[in-house]
Protein backbone atom coordinates (compact mmCIF):
# COMPACT_ATOMS: atom_id res chain seq x y z
CA UNK A 1 0.00 0.00 0.00
CA UNK A 2 0.92 3.79 -0.34
CA UNK A 3 2.60 5.58 2.50
CA UNK A 4 0.17 5.58 5.43
CA UNK A 5 2.21 7.78 7.78
CA UNK A 6 -0.57 10.81 8.24
CA UNK A 7 -3.70 8.58 7.62
CA UNK A 8 -5.52 9.40 10.97
CA UNK A 9 -5.00 13.04 10.57
CA UNK A 10 -6.17 13.08 6.73
CA UNK A 11 -9.00 10.57 7.83
CA UNK A 12 -9.92 12.98 11.00
CA UNK A 13 -10.19 16.08 8.38
CA UNK A 14 -12.14 14.26 5.46
CA UNK A 15 -14.51 12.85 7.31
CA UNK A 16 -15.25 15.97 9.51
CA UNK A 17 -15.77 17.70 6.47
CA UNK A 18 -17.74 14.99 4.75
CA UNK A 19 -20.09 14.64 7.37
CA UNK A 20 -21.22 18.25 7.65
CA UNK A 21 -21.94 18.83 3.74
CA UNK A 22 -22.58 15.24 3.01
CA UNK A 23 -25.87 14.92 1.05
CA UNK A 24 -27.31 11.05 -0.46
CA UNK A 25 -26.50 11.53 -4.21
CA UNK A 26 -29.46 9.20 -5.25
CA UNK A 27 -32.64 9.00 -3.16
CA UNK A 28 -32.50 5.16 -2.41
CA UNK A 29 -33.50 2.74 0.45
CA UNK A 30 -30.21 1.36 1.88
CA UNK A 31 -32.17 -2.37 1.51
CA UNK A 32 -32.28 -2.06 -2.22
CA UNK A 33 -32.42 -5.62 -3.93
CA UNK A 34 -29.59 -6.09 -6.34
CA UNK A 35 -29.66 -8.66 -9.15
CA UNK A 36 -25.99 -9.62 -8.28
CA UNK A 37 -24.41 -12.08 -6.12
CA UNK A 38 -22.32 -12.44 -3.27
CA UNK A 39 -19.81 -14.15 -5.60
CA UNK A 40 -19.83 -11.43 -8.80
CA UNK A 41 -19.76 -8.51 -6.36
CA UNK A 42 -16.18 -7.59 -7.05
CA UNK A 43 -16.03 -8.88 -10.36
CA UNK A 44 -17.33 -5.05 -11.58
CA UNK A 45 -18.26 -1.57 -10.07
CA UNK A 46 -21.87 -0.88 -10.14
CA UNK A 47 -21.02 2.96 -8.75
CA UNK A 48 -17.80 4.27 -7.37
CA UNK A 49 -18.76 5.09 -3.88
CA UNK A 50 -21.07 2.95 -2.93
CA UNK A 51 -18.28 0.98 -0.53
CA UNK A 52 -21.63 -0.69 1.45
CA UNK A 53 -23.37 -1.82 -1.62
CA UNK A 54 -26.38 -0.62 -0.78
CA UNK A 55 -27.50 1.12 -4.42
CA UNK A 56 -26.69 4.92 -2.84
CA UNK A 57 -24.09 6.86 -2.07
CA UNK A 58 -23.65 9.06 1.49
CA UNK A 59 -22.08 9.19 4.36
CA UNK A 60 -22.08 5.56 5.60
CA UNK A 61 -20.26 4.81 2.95
CA UNK A 62 -17.05 6.76 3.94
CA UNK A 63 -18.20 4.91 7.85
CA UNK A 64 -17.35 1.78 6.24
CA UNK A 65 -14.53 3.17 4.21
CA UNK A 66 -12.86 4.85 7.44
CA UNK A 67 -13.76 1.68 9.63
CA UNK A 68 -11.84 -0.57 6.72
CA UNK A 69 -8.78 1.75 6.79
CA UNK A 70 -8.41 1.65 9.97
CA UNK A 71 -8.74 -1.91 10.59
CA UNK A 72 -12.06 -2.13 12.71
CA UNK A 73 -13.44 -3.97 9.91
CA UNK A 74 -12.82 -6.45 6.98
CA UNK A 75 -16.34 -5.57 5.48
CA UNK A 76 -16.67 -3.76 1.74
CA UNK A 77 -19.48 -4.39 0.10
CA UNK A 78 -17.98 -3.91 -3.04
CA UNK A 79 -14.39 -3.91 -3.29
CA UNK A 80 -14.46 -2.36 -6.60
CA UNK A 81 -17.21 0.60 -6.02
CA UNK A 82 -14.45 1.36 -2.88
CA UNK A 83 -11.08 1.68 -5.38
CA UNK A 84 -12.31 4.81 -6.34
CA UNK A 85 -8.84 5.89 -8.35
CA UNK A 86 -9.40 2.52 -9.94
CA UNK A 87 -5.42 1.39 -8.64
CA UNK A 88 -6.53 -2.20 -7.88
CA UNK A 89 -5.42 -0.94 -3.83
CA UNK A 90 -7.97 0.36 -1.77
CA UNK A 91 -6.11 3.08 0.48
CA UNK A 92 -6.48 6.89 1.79
CA UNK A 93 -6.71 8.61 -1.81
CA UNK A 94 -9.83 6.51 -2.55
CA UNK A 95 -10.87 8.23 0.98
CA UNK A 96 -10.01 11.62 0.22
CA UNK A 97 -11.65 10.91 -3.33
CA UNK A 98 -15.02 9.75 -1.68
CA UNK A 99 -14.98 12.96 0.25
CA UNK A 100 -15.25 14.94 -2.54
CA UNK A 101 -17.93 12.69 -4.48
CA UNK A 102 -19.95 13.27 -1.36
CA UNK A 103 -20.16 17.21 -1.71
CA UNK A 104 -20.88 16.34 -5.42
CA UNK A 105 -17.49 16.12 -7.37
CA UNK A 106 -17.97 12.92 -9.44
CA UNK A 107 -14.26 11.02 -9.34
CA UNK A 108 -12.00 11.45 -12.59
CA UNK A 109 -12.77 8.43 -14.13
CA UNK A 110 -16.28 8.29 -13.56
CA UNK A 111 -19.61 9.73 -14.53
CA UNK A 112 -21.89 12.10 -13.26
CA UNK A 113 -25.61 12.05 -14.37
CA UNK A 114 -29.00 14.57 -13.65
CA UNK A 115 -32.13 13.48 -14.74
CA UNK A 116 -35.59 15.20 -15.38
CA UNK A 117 -38.86 13.64 -16.30
CA UNK A 118 -40.85 16.45 -18.32
CA UNK A 119 -43.95 16.50 -20.57
CA UNK A 120 -43.21 16.10 -23.94
CA UNK A 121 -45.18 18.43 -25.57
CA UNK A 122 -44.27 21.79 -22.99
CA UNK A 123 -41.00 20.11 -21.56
CA UNK A 124 -42.45 21.19 -18.19
CA UNK A 125 -41.88 18.65 -15.37
CA UNK A 126 -43.68 15.88 -13.79
CA UNK A 127 -44.20 15.60 -10.10
CA UNK A 128 -44.28 12.33 -7.95
CA UNK A 129 -42.63 9.55 -10.81
CA UNK A 130 -41.45 7.13 -9.39
CA UNK A 131 -37.87 6.13 -11.53
CA UNK A 132 -35.67 3.44 -11.31
CA UNK A 133 -32.30 3.42 -13.02
CA UNK A 134 -30.47 0.06 -13.72
CA UNK A 135 -27.14 -0.64 -14.75
CA UNK A 136 -26.41 -3.41 -16.96
CA UNK A 137 -22.78 -4.72 -17.59
CA UNK A 138 -22.07 -7.66 -19.64
CA UNK A 139 -24.34 -10.75 -18.15
CA UNK A 140 -25.81 -8.50 -15.16
CA UNK A 141 -28.61 -6.18 -14.24
CA UNK A 142 -28.46 -4.44 -11.15
CA UNK A 143 -30.05 -1.55 -9.11
CA UNK A 144 -28.19 1.98 -9.06
CA UNK A 145 -30.91 4.10 -7.15
CA UNK A 146 -35.17 3.80 -7.00
CA UNK A 147 -36.92 7.41 -5.74
CA UNK A 148 -39.27 9.96 -6.74
CA UNK A 149 -38.63 12.57 -8.93
CA UNK A 150 -40.09 16.39 -7.90
CA UNK A 151 -39.25 18.90 -9.97
CA UNK A 152 -37.82 20.58 -6.53
CA UNK A 153 -35.19 17.59 -5.51
CA UNK A 154 -32.19 17.58 -7.67
CA UNK A 155 -31.67 14.05 -8.76
CA UNK A 156 -27.79 13.72 -8.92
CA UNK A 157 -25.58 10.60 -9.00
CA UNK A 158 -22.27 10.44 -9.13
CA UNK A 159 -19.68 7.44 -9.25
CA UNK A 160 -21.00 6.13 -12.45
CA UNK A 161 -18.71 3.95 -14.36
CA UNK A 162 -18.61 4.70 -18.22
CA UNK A 163 -16.64 2.62 -20.29
CA UNK A 164 -18.42 0.34 -22.70
CA UNK A 165 -19.35 -2.43 -20.76
CA UNK A 166 -21.79 -0.33 -18.96
CA UNK A 167 -25.63 0.73 -20.63
CA UNK A 168 -27.84 1.86 -18.29
CA UNK A 169 -31.64 2.25 -18.30
CA UNK A 170 -34.39 4.36 -17.05
CA UNK A 171 -37.66 3.04 -16.07
CA UNK A 172 -40.71 5.30 -14.98
CA UNK A 173 -43.41 4.12 -13.24
CA UNK A 174 -46.42 5.35 -11.25
CA UNK A 175 -47.04 8.29 -13.80
CA UNK A 176 -48.94 11.38 -12.61
CA UNK A 177 -52.79 11.16 -13.89
CA UNK A 178 -53.53 11.64 -17.60
CA UNK A 179 -49.97 10.13 -18.26
CA UNK A 180 -50.41 6.18 -17.56
CA UNK A 181 -52.16 5.11 -20.90
CA UNK A 182 -49.16 3.07 -22.43
CA UNK A 183 -51.73 2.75 -26.01
CA UNK A 184 -49.87 4.74 -28.60
CA UNK A 185 -47.06 5.70 -26.09
CA UNK A 186 -43.49 4.78 -25.42
CA UNK A 187 -42.85 1.88 -23.12
CA UNK A 188 -41.46 4.53 -20.43
CA UNK A 189 -37.61 2.74 -20.65
CA UNK A 190 -34.62 5.17 -21.95
CA UNK A 191 -31.26 3.25 -22.42
CA UNK A 192 -28.32 5.33 -22.82
CA UNK A 193 -24.47 5.19 -22.41
CA UNK A 194 -21.77 7.59 -22.28
CA UNK A 195 -20.00 7.56 -25.18
CA UNK A 196 -17.18 9.34 -24.49
CA UNK A 197 -18.51 12.16 -22.25
CA UNK A 198 -18.23 11.86 -18.52
CA UNK A 199 -21.04 14.08 -17.51
CA UNK A 200 -24.58 13.61 -18.61
CA UNK A 201 -28.06 15.05 -18.19
CA UNK A 202 -30.64 12.89 -19.18
CA UNK A 203 -34.48 14.29 -20.01
CA UNK A 204 -37.04 11.72 -20.44
CA UNK A 205 -39.91 13.09 -22.04
CA UNK A 206 -43.13 11.27 -21.34
CA UNK A 207 -46.69 12.20 -23.61
CA UNK A 208 -49.78 13.35 -21.77
CA UNK A 209 -53.19 11.04 -22.77
CA UNK A 210 -54.75 14.11 -24.22
CA UNK A 211 -51.86 15.32 -26.30
CA UNK A 212 -53.33 15.50 -29.84
CA UNK A 213 -51.62 12.57 -31.93
CA UNK A 214 -50.39 15.47 -34.80
CA UNK A 215 -47.54 13.17 -36.44
CA UNK A 216 -47.63 9.95 -38.69
CA UNK A 217 -45.07 7.35 -39.20
CA UNK A 218 -46.25 5.00 -42.13
CA UNK A 219 -44.26 1.58 -41.68
CA UNK A 220 -45.08 -0.58 -44.63
CA UNK A 221 -44.20 -3.93 -45.99
CA UNK A 222 -44.17 -3.35 -50.02
CA UNK A 223 -43.84 -7.61 -50.72
CA UNK A 224 -46.61 -8.08 -48.44
CA UNK A 225 -48.55 -4.95 -48.91
CA UNK A 226 -49.62 -4.22 -45.62
CA UNK A 227 -49.07 -1.94 -42.69
CA UNK A 228 -46.76 -3.50 -40.38
CA UNK A 229 -45.42 -1.80 -36.90
CA UNK A 230 -44.26 -4.72 -35.15
CA UNK A 231 -41.04 -5.59 -37.13
CA UNK A 232 -39.11 -2.71 -34.77
CA UNK A 233 -38.77 0.59 -32.65
CA UNK A 234 -37.89 4.01 -33.97
CA UNK A 235 -36.01 6.45 -32.02
CA UNK A 236 -36.79 10.13 -32.56
CA UNK A 237 -34.14 12.63 -31.08
CA UNK A 238 -34.11 16.27 -32.24
CA UNK A 239 -31.52 18.04 -33.82
CA UNK A 240 -28.96 18.20 -30.67
CA UNK A 241 -29.57 14.38 -30.21
CA UNK A 242 -31.70 15.15 -27.15
CA UNK A 243 -34.33 11.62 -26.84
CA UNK A 244 -38.26 12.19 -27.37
CA UNK A 245 -38.83 8.74 -28.35
CA UNK A 246 -36.44 6.29 -27.48
CA UNK A 247 -38.49 3.18 -28.76
CA UNK A 248 -41.74 4.13 -30.45
CA UNK A 249 -44.02 1.39 -31.81
CA UNK A 250 -46.68 3.18 -33.08
CA UNK A 251 -47.88 5.20 -36.19
CA UNK A 252 -49.42 7.74 -35.00
CA UNK A 253 -47.68 9.94 -32.03
CA UNK A 254 -47.04 13.86 -31.30
CA UNK A 255 -44.13 15.96 -31.69
CA UNK A 256 -43.67 20.02 -30.44
CA UNK A 257 -42.26 22.22 -33.68
CA UNK A 258 -38.93 21.48 -34.53
CA UNK A 259 -36.19 19.18 -36.23
CA UNK A 260 -35.65 16.31 -35.70
CA UNK A 261 -34.56 12.58 -36.81
CA UNK A 262 -35.76 9.24 -36.86
CA UNK A 263 -33.93 6.14 -36.74
CA UNK A 264 -35.20 2.44 -36.73
CA UNK A 265 -34.02 -0.28 -34.77
CA UNK A 266 -35.36 -3.35 -35.95
CA UNK A 267 -36.42 -6.55 -34.42
CA UNK A 268 -35.24 -10.59 -35.62
CA UNK A 269 -37.57 -10.65 -38.67
CA UNK A 270 -36.74 -11.32 -41.92
CA UNK A 271 -37.50 -7.68 -43.41
CA UNK A 272 -35.04 -4.98 -44.09
CA UNK A 273 -35.32 -1.15 -45.43
CA UNK A 274 -35.42 -1.11 -49.09
CA UNK A 275 -32.31 -0.08 -50.93
CA UNK A 276 -33.37 1.72 -53.65
CA UNK A 277 -30.59 0.18 -55.73
CA UNK A 278 -31.25 -3.46 -54.67
CA UNK A 279 -33.22 -5.33 -57.59
CA UNK A 280 -36.70 -5.38 -54.93
CA UNK A 281 -35.97 -1.38 -54.83
CA UNK A 282 -35.79 -1.63 -58.73
CA UNK A 283 -38.66 -3.69 -59.40
CA UNK A 284 -41.17 -1.57 -56.94
CA UNK A 285 -39.50 1.72 -58.87
CA UNK A 286 -41.07 -0.45 -61.89
CA UNK A 287 -44.51 -1.51 -60.55
CA UNK A 288 -44.77 2.03 -59.14
CA UNK A 289 -43.09 4.81 -60.65
CA UNK A 290 -44.91 7.75 -58.07
CA UNK A 291 -43.50 6.04 -55.71
CA UNK A 292 -39.73 7.28 -53.96
CA UNK A 293 -37.80 5.48 -52.44
CA UNK A 294 -34.72 6.47 -50.85
CA UNK A 295 -31.88 5.04 -48.34
CA UNK A 296 -33.20 5.39 -44.70
CA UNK A 297 -30.49 3.07 -43.17
CA UNK A 298 -29.29 5.40 -41.26
CA UNK A 299 -32.69 7.15 -40.60
CA UNK A 300 -34.11 10.47 -42.07
CA UNK A 301 -33.78 13.99 -40.99
CA UNK A 302 -37.57 15.94 -40.69
CA UNK A 303 -39.33 19.27 -39.25
CA UNK A 304 -42.81 20.18 -37.48
CA UNK A 305 -43.68 22.95 -38.12
CA UNK A 306 -47.06 24.24 -37.11
CA UNK A 307 -47.75 21.12 -35.39
CA UNK A 308 -47.71 19.00 -38.72
CA UNK A 309 -44.92 17.46 -40.35
CA UNK A 310 -42.89 18.83 -43.41
CA UNK A 311 -43.03 15.28 -45.55
CA UNK A 312 -44.52 12.12 -45.50
CA UNK A 313 -43.10 9.86 -43.06
CA UNK A 314 -41.88 6.26 -43.65
CA UNK A 315 -39.32 3.34 -43.29
CA UNK A 316 -40.53 1.20 -46.32
CA UNK A 317 -39.60 -3.16 -45.85
CA UNK A 318 -38.93 -5.30 -48.08
CA UNK A 319 -37.70 -9.02 -48.29
CA UNK A 320 -33.86 -9.89 -46.93
CA UNK A 321 -30.87 -9.72 -49.67
CA UNK A 322 -30.67 -12.63 -51.26
CA UNK A 323 -33.53 -14.37 -50.39
CA UNK A 324 -36.59 -15.37 -52.58
CA UNK A 325 -39.52 -17.71 -52.18
CA UNK A 326 -39.94 -20.57 -54.86
CA UNK A 327 -43.12 -22.85 -56.71
CA UNK A 328 -42.16 -26.40 -57.76
CA UNK A 329 -44.67 -27.39 -60.79
CA UNK A 330 -45.56 -30.55 -61.50
CA UNK A 331 -48.17 -31.88 -64.39
CA UNK A 332 -49.07 -35.61 -64.48
CA UNK A 333 -50.87 -37.76 -66.03
CA UNK A 334 -53.29 -39.11 -63.82
CA UNK A 335 -53.31 -42.96 -65.61
CA UNK A 336 -49.75 -43.20 -65.77
CA UNK A 337 -47.87 -41.50 -62.73
CA UNK A 338 -45.63 -39.72 -65.20
CA UNK A 339 -45.12 -36.48 -65.93
CA UNK A 340 -47.23 -35.07 -69.07
CA UNK A 341 -45.94 -32.73 -71.94
CA UNK A 342 -47.61 -30.01 -73.45
CA UNK A 343 -48.87 -28.21 -71.05
CA UNK A 344 -49.06 -24.68 -70.90
CA UNK A 345 -48.89 -22.28 -67.99
CA UNK A 346 -47.87 -18.84 -66.98
CA UNK A 347 -47.08 -17.12 -63.22
CA UNK A 348 -48.76 -14.10 -62.60
CA UNK A 349 -47.68 -11.75 -59.97
CA UNK A 350 -49.96 -9.93 -57.58
CA UNK A 351 -53.11 -11.11 -59.97
CA UNK A 352 -55.62 -8.80 -57.94
CA UNK A 353 -53.59 -5.76 -58.62
CA UNK A 354 -51.14 -5.29 -61.38
CA UNK A 355 -51.08 -8.67 -62.64
CA UNK A 356 -47.45 -8.70 -63.88
CA UNK A 357 -46.67 -11.93 -66.17
CA UNK A 358 -43.53 -13.21 -64.65
CA UNK A 359 -42.72 -16.50 -66.61
CA UNK A 360 -44.61 -18.33 -69.19
CA UNK A 361 -43.73 -22.40 -69.49
CA UNK A 362 -44.48 -25.36 -71.16
CA UNK A 363 -44.24 -29.06 -69.50
CA UNK A 364 -42.21 -31.84 -71.02
CA UNK A 365 -41.16 -35.15 -70.13
CA UNK A 366 -38.91 -34.19 -67.50
CA UNK A 367 -41.08 -33.51 -64.74
CA UNK A 368 -40.42 -30.40 -62.19
CA UNK A 369 -39.54 -27.17 -63.16
CA UNK A 370 -39.16 -24.42 -60.53
CA UNK A 371 -40.18 -20.81 -60.54
CA UNK A 372 -37.75 -18.89 -58.29
CA UNK A 373 -36.82 -15.21 -57.64
CA UNK A 374 -40.43 -14.74 -56.00
CA UNK A 375 -40.35 -11.78 -53.36
CA UNK A 376 -43.85 -10.80 -53.01
CA UNK A 377 -45.95 -12.52 -50.33
CA UNK A 378 -49.63 -11.70 -48.64
CA UNK A 379 -52.93 -12.86 -50.19
CA UNK A 380 -52.57 -13.98 -53.75
CA UNK A 381 -49.14 -12.78 -53.95
CA UNK A 382 -48.71 -15.33 -57.23
CA UNK A 383 -51.30 -17.17 -59.46
CA UNK A 384 -49.90 -20.30 -61.23
CA UNK A 385 -52.41 -20.26 -64.32
CA UNK A 386 -53.14 -22.85 -66.52
CA UNK A 387 -53.08 -21.87 -69.67
CA UNK A 388 -53.85 -24.51 -71.86
CA UNK A 389 -54.19 -28.40 -71.70
CA UNK A 390 -52.50 -30.81 -74.14
CA UNK A 391 -55.65 -31.73 -76.67
CA UNK A 392 -57.16 -35.71 -75.10
CA UNK A 393 -56.66 -34.58 -71.45
CA UNK A 394 -58.64 -32.49 -69.25
CA UNK A 395 -58.02 -31.60 -65.80
CA UNK A 396 -55.77 -29.25 -64.19
CA UNK A 397 -56.92 -25.75 -62.24
CA UNK A 398 -55.05 -21.70 -61.24
CA UNK A 399 -53.66 -22.07 -58.23
CA UNK A 400 -52.69 -19.67 -56.06
CA UNK A 401 -49.50 -18.95 -53.54
CA UNK A 402 -49.04 -16.57 -50.62
CA UNK A 403 -46.33 -16.54 -48.09
CA UNK A 404 -45.70 -14.76 -44.75
CA UNK A 405 -42.12 -13.95 -45.33
CA UNK A 406 -39.82 -13.82 -47.91
CA UNK A 407 -37.17 -16.47 -46.78
CA UNK A 408 -36.59 -19.13 -49.63
CA UNK A 409 -40.02 -20.85 -49.00
CA UNK A 410 -41.43 -22.96 -51.01
CA UNK A 411 -44.85 -23.62 -53.23
CA UNK A 412 -45.65 -27.21 -54.56
CA UNK A 413 -48.06 -27.69 -57.22
CA UNK A 414 -48.63 -31.18 -58.27
CA UNK A 415 -51.48 -30.82 -60.61
CA UNK A 416 -53.28 -34.28 -62.05
CA UNK A 417 -54.54 -34.81 -66.00
CA UNK A 418 -56.78 -37.60 -66.97
CA UNK A 419 -57.00 -38.64 -70.54
CA UNK A 420 -60.77 -38.19 -71.92
CA UNK A 421 -60.81 -41.39 -72.36
CA UNK A 422 -59.72 -42.54 -69.11
CA UNK A 423 -62.91 -44.85 -66.81
CA UNK A 424 -64.66 -42.56 -64.76
CA UNK A 425 -65.28 -44.93 -61.87
CA UNK A 426 -65.68 -42.92 -58.78
CA UNK A 427 -69.02 -40.62 -57.87
CA UNK A 428 -70.10 -38.85 -54.44
CA UNK A 429 -74.00 -37.39 -53.95
CA UNK A 430 -74.88 -34.51 -51.18
CA UNK A 431 -77.94 -36.03 -49.03
CA UNK A 432 -80.27 -34.57 -46.33
CA UNK A 433 -80.21 -36.08 -43.29
CA UNK A 434 -83.17 -36.15 -42.74
CA UNK A 435 -85.10 -37.58 -45.32
CA UNK A 436 -81.75 -38.48 -47.28
CA UNK A 437 -83.32 -36.74 -50.29
CA UNK A 438 -80.54 -36.47 -53.10
CA UNK A 439 -79.60 -32.50 -53.27
CA UNK A 440 -76.67 -32.49 -55.41
CA UNK A 441 -77.15 -29.17 -56.63
CA UNK A 442 -76.40 -26.79 -53.89
CA UNK A 443 -72.81 -26.62 -54.89
CA UNK A 444 -69.65 -28.57 -55.93
CA UNK A 445 -66.50 -30.39 -53.85
CA UNK A 446 -62.52 -30.79 -54.34
CA UNK A 447 -60.70 -34.02 -54.14
CA UNK A 448 -57.33 -34.49 -52.53
CA UNK A 449 -54.96 -37.23 -52.51
CA UNK A 450 -52.62 -38.43 -49.61
CA UNK A 451 -49.25 -38.13 -50.77
CA UNK A 452 -47.01 -39.15 -48.03
CA UNK A 453 -46.23 -38.43 -44.93
CA UNK A 454 -47.24 -35.84 -42.47
CA UNK A 455 -50.69 -35.72 -44.33
CA UNK A 456 -49.18 -34.07 -47.27
CA UNK A 457 -52.15 -33.73 -49.81
CA UNK A 458 -51.99 -33.20 -53.80
CA UNK A 459 -55.11 -31.25 -54.55
CA UNK A 460 -57.03 -33.50 -57.73
CA UNK A 461 -60.29 -32.13 -58.86
CA UNK A 462 -61.19 -28.93 -58.06
CA UNK A 463 -65.52 -27.97 -58.99
CA UNK A 464 -66.38 -31.59 -58.94
CA UNK A 465 -70.54 -31.67 -59.17
CA UNK A 466 -72.14 -33.88 -57.01
CA UNK A 467 -73.36 -37.10 -59.46
CA UNK A 468 -70.85 -37.08 -61.97
CA UNK A 469 -68.21 -39.35 -62.07
CA UNK A 470 -64.43 -38.76 -62.45
CA UNK A 471 -61.21 -41.11 -62.86
CA UNK A 472 -58.94 -41.67 -59.54
CA UNK A 473 -56.17 -44.34 -59.47
CA UNK A 474 -55.84 -46.56 -56.51
CA UNK A 475 -54.76 -44.25 -53.42
CA UNK A 476 -56.29 -42.32 -50.13
CA UNK A 477 -58.49 -39.47 -50.70
CA UNK A 478 -59.79 -36.92 -48.92
CA UNK A 479 -63.50 -35.14 -51.20
CA UNK A 480 -64.42 -31.35 -49.53
CA UNK A 481 -68.04 -30.07 -49.82
CA UNK A 482 -67.30 -25.93 -50.63
CA UNK A 483 -68.74 -24.93 -47.26
CA UNK A 484 -68.77 -21.40 -48.52
CA UNK A 485 -71.54 -21.54 -51.00
CA UNK A 486 -73.51 -24.39 -49.24
CA UNK A 487 -73.89 -22.07 -46.23
CA UNK A 488 -74.95 -19.29 -48.26
CA UNK A 489 -77.82 -21.73 -49.40
CA UNK A 490 -78.77 -22.33 -45.74
CA UNK A 491 -77.18 -25.48 -45.17
CA UNK A 492 -73.88 -27.47 -43.94
CA UNK A 493 -72.03 -30.28 -42.74
CA UNK A 494 -72.60 -31.95 -39.21
CA UNK A 495 -69.87 -31.68 -36.71
CA UNK A 496 -69.16 -35.17 -35.65
CA UNK A 497 -67.40 -34.25 -32.39
CA UNK A 498 -70.50 -32.71 -31.09
CA UNK A 499 -72.90 -33.81 -28.83
CA UNK A 500 -75.57 -31.99 -30.90
CA UNK A 501 -73.98 -32.84 -34.28
CA UNK A 502 -73.92 -36.49 -33.06
CA UNK A 503 -77.54 -36.28 -32.21
CA UNK A 504 -78.17 -35.43 -35.47
CA UNK A 505 -75.71 -37.88 -37.26
CA UNK A 506 -77.70 -40.86 -36.07
CA UNK A 507 -75.85 -43.90 -37.20
CA UNK A 508 -73.62 -42.51 -39.54
CA UNK A 509 -69.81 -43.46 -39.45
CA UNK A 510 -67.30 -40.75 -38.22
CA UNK A 511 -64.39 -42.79 -39.25
CA UNK A 512 -65.90 -42.19 -42.73
CA UNK A 513 -65.68 -38.32 -42.53
CA UNK A 514 -62.91 -35.95 -41.29
CA UNK A 515 -64.26 -34.31 -38.47
CA UNK A 516 -67.64 -33.01 -40.64
CA UNK A 517 -69.99 -34.88 -43.14
CA UNK A 518 -68.97 -32.12 -45.54
CA UNK A 519 -65.71 -33.92 -45.51
CA UNK A 520 -65.08 -37.07 -46.44
CA UNK A 521 -61.92 -39.38 -46.60
CA UNK A 522 -62.68 -42.82 -48.62
CA UNK A 523 -59.83 -45.26 -50.75
CA UNK A 524 -59.60 -46.43 -53.83
CA UNK A 525 -58.34 -50.15 -54.58
CA UNK A 526 -58.22 -52.13 -57.31
CA UNK A 527 -59.97 -49.32 -59.78
CA UNK A 528 -63.46 -48.91 -56.97
CA UNK A 529 -64.14 -46.93 -53.96
CA UNK A 530 -64.09 -48.48 -50.52
CA UNK A 531 -67.98 -47.48 -50.18
CA UNK A 532 -70.83 -45.37 -51.68
CA UNK A 533 -69.82 -41.80 -50.89
CA UNK A 534 -72.35 -39.52 -49.36
CA UNK A 535 -72.03 -36.14 -48.49
CA UNK A 536 -74.43 -35.43 -45.40
CA UNK A 537 -75.93 -31.74 -45.02
CA UNK A 538 -78.75 -30.17 -42.59
CA UNK A 539 -79.86 -26.68 -41.93
CA UNK A 540 -77.33 -24.32 -41.16
CA UNK A 541 -77.28 -23.05 -37.45
CA UNK A 542 -75.07 -20.88 -35.71
CA UNK A 543 -75.22 -22.71 -32.52
CA UNK A 544 -73.31 -25.39 -34.33
CA UNK A 545 -70.72 -23.03 -33.34
CA UNK A 546 -70.70 -21.86 -29.62
CA UNK A 547 -67.82 -22.22 -27.45
CA UNK A 548 -70.19 -24.60 -25.25
CA UNK A 549 -71.04 -26.82 -28.40
CA UNK A 550 -67.88 -27.50 -29.96
CA UNK A 551 -65.73 -28.41 -26.82
CA UNK A 552 -62.06 -27.57 -27.56
CA UNK A 553 -60.97 -31.49 -25.49
CA UNK A 554 -63.33 -33.39 -27.62
CA UNK A 555 -61.93 -31.93 -30.76
CA UNK A 556 -58.63 -32.35 -29.87
CA UNK A 557 -59.53 -36.01 -28.77
CA UNK A 558 -61.06 -36.60 -32.82
CA UNK A 559 -58.29 -35.81 -34.08
CA UNK A 560 -55.96 -37.84 -32.27
CA UNK A 561 -58.17 -40.67 -32.84
CA UNK A 562 -57.62 -40.15 -36.33
CA UNK A 563 -53.95 -39.88 -35.95
CA UNK A 564 -54.26 -43.22 -34.73
CA UNK A 565 -56.33 -44.89 -36.83
CA UNK A 566 -54.02 -43.52 -39.62
CA UNK A 567 -50.51 -44.71 -37.93
CA UNK A 568 -52.62 -48.29 -37.26
CA UNK A 569 -53.20 -48.75 -40.93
Amino acid sequence: MKNFNCIKALLTAVISGAAIMAMPTAMASADSETDVSEKDKVDFVTQFGDVNFDSSVNVSDAVQMRRFLLGSSEELGNWKNADLDADEDIDVFDYILLGKQLTGKAPANSGSLRLKVVDMMSGEPLESVDVELFGLCDDYCYDVGRWTYTPEDDTYFTGLPTDGRYTYMVNLDNLPRGYGNGWRNWDQQLFFSYDGVTDKEVTVRVLADKSERNVNMDMYNWSIGLHQTYYGTVCITDKDGEVYYPQLRNEEFALPDGEYHAEFNGFDYPVTLIDPESDFGKHMKEVYPDVEFTDKSNGFDFTVKDGKADKDLSFDFGPLPGKSNYITVNCIDISTGKPLPGVEMSVIECPDTYAKTIAKWTSDETGTVKFDGLTMTGSNAYKLQLDKVPEGYVGGFDEYYHWGYVYEYEGEANLYFSPVTEEKNVSADVLSIYDKSVMNDLCTYDVYKEAGENFKLDHIYTNVKPGEKIALQDGDYFAVLNLRKLREKGYDGILLYTERGKAVAGDIKPDEYMMDTAMLKFTVKDGKPDRDLYFYIKEYDEHDYDPEETEHDDEIKFINDFIEAKDEE
